[in-house]
């Protein structure tokens, strides 16, 4: 799949550079060509599942808090001041 989308690109790309460049040259024409390919190159190389990052494993989760140390969630709700506690 990776060609195929690499392929397309860089025909896309060689295609509209010369209807927009209008070059008649030999050369000229093999690089704006020369480029098209290395930018489908490029885009199959960065679409490749081997250049995207990998899901990172989760990371352990803590063990669950006693009962009678209130959690984070517990603890945001909790009044600043012991005395404003209804």
């Amino acid at each position: 799949m990776q060609l195929g989308v690499g392929t397309l690109i860089a025909v896309v790309a060689a295609v509209a550079l010369l209807a927009v460049s209008g070059e008649t040259g030999v050369w000229r024409i093999a690089v704006l060509v020369g480029f098209a390919v290395a930018l489908g190159t490029l885009s199959a190389v960065l679409l490749s599942p081997a250049t995207r990052r990998a899901p990172q494993a989760s990371a352990p989760r803590p063990a669950a808090p006693d009962a009678d140390q209130p959690g984070p969630a517990t603890a945001a709700r909790q009044p600043a001041y012991a005395h404003q506690s209804h």
